[in-house]
């Protein structure tokens, strides 16, 4: 604890590894937050894609998809209705927050 290493241990944001420090994700909830009070301020209602998270923004593929799943034009909101569409365990009644899309397969080949 008398090193600037050590006193990261007691920061809730990072994670103090052997290897260095690796910052903890928590869906970029400061992210999310800053642009939440930057359209309030501004008077406006946050638009579909005005906050990215860091993995999303990072995502070659553009594989992460945040939204409001209530705005029926929003990307999430369409990608829900795709028929590739999925939850996790969700045969066994469980109602998570994160779905996903099933990969396509060429079954000709």
């Amino acid at each position: 604890m008398n090193n600037p290493l050590g006193e990261m241990v007691l920061n809730p944001d990072v994670v103090v590894r052997s290897r260095g420090v690796m910052e903890k994700c928590s869906l970029c909830i400061q992210r999310i937050q800053a642009g939440k009070v930057a359209a309030e301020q501004s008077g406006t209602p946050i638009a579909d894609g005005q906050i990215q998270t860091a993995c999303q923004q990072a995502c070659p593929a553009k594989a992460i998809v945040f939204g409001d799943m209530q705005d029926h034009d929003s990307q999430a909101a369409r990608l829900r209705e795709s028929p590739r569409y999925f939850h996790l365990l969700g045969e066994l009644g469980t109602r998570p927050g994160v779905g996903y899309l099933s990969k396509i397969r060429n079954r000709e080949a």
